[in-house]
């Protein structure tokens, strides 16, 4: 209301919790106190700051996110479940001796042993054949009848029921994989190498392997049909 007689009308008061223009800076929402901003402003402020923090620019920190929760592309996928080549070639390899037959031998005269197995590799059908140039693997299971401090291996190449000494790098079977001195009723595995050099003719004939302990008597003896080829 105005004063009588007055040209102007006086200013108006200001209302607790208001001022000029819009909603004064009162106490903070939640506040519970006195005078405190009408409950409409109190949500508005809530809704623009929620508001905020999701429409937020990357600028408002740093993100951090894990390798392992980045998805693989289907290359990088595939890739990942191609074997390498060692394990590839191991796993061929434990395939072929999987498929490969028993190595048929001759027992050629076992007094003070007796063989339980014979490997020659790679040989993957017999007669073995030998290639000129190559050296071959030689694996012998057998169990000792006899106690020997020692034992040395002979090979030959048998032709017309005639034996031509075949040289080998080891002869010394205690060198060759078996624990000296052999015990009786022990089973060994005895490992060589047999090389077949560049000079040999191509032919077939037999291979004959002997152990023989320290009274010359033999631990095993066994033989097999091979061609020597180029």
């Amino acid at each position: 209301m105005t004063a009588a007689g007055s040209g102007s009308a006086a200013p108006p008061r200001p209302v607790a919790g208001w001022a000029p223009g819009g909603p004064a800076a009162g106490p903070a929402v939640g506040s519970g106190g006195s005078g405190g901003a009408p409950a409409g402003a109190g949500v508005r402020q809530s809704g623009d700051t929620a508001r905020g923090r999701r429409g937020a620019p990357a600028a408002a920190g740093p993100r951090f996110t894990s390798a392992a929760a980045e998805p693989r592309s289907p290359a990088a996928a595939a890739a990942a479940m191609v074997p390498s080549p060692l394990a590839l070639l191991l796993a061929l390899s434990a395939a072929a001796t999987a498929l490969a037959e028993p190595l048929r031998f001759v027992d050629c005269g076992s007094i003070d042993g007796s063989i339980q197995e014979v490997n020659v590799s790679p040989c993957p059908t017999q007669p073995c054949l030998l290639h000129k140039g190559t050296s071959y693997s030689i694996n012998v299971t057998f169990a000792s009848k006899i106690e020997s401090q020692g034992s040395k291996a002979r090979v030959y190449g048998e032709m017309l029921h005639v034996d031509i000494p075949f040289p080998i790098p080891e002869p010394d079977g205690c060198k060759s994989g078996i624990q000296c001195p052999i015990q009786k009723g022990h089973s060994y595995s005895y490992l060589n190498k047999l090389p077949v050099k560049s000079e040999y003719p191509s032919i077939k004939l037999i291979v004959k392997w002997e152990l023989v302990d320290d009274q010359d008597q033999m631990l095993f003896c066994w033989k097999i049909p091979v061609q020597i080829t180029s």
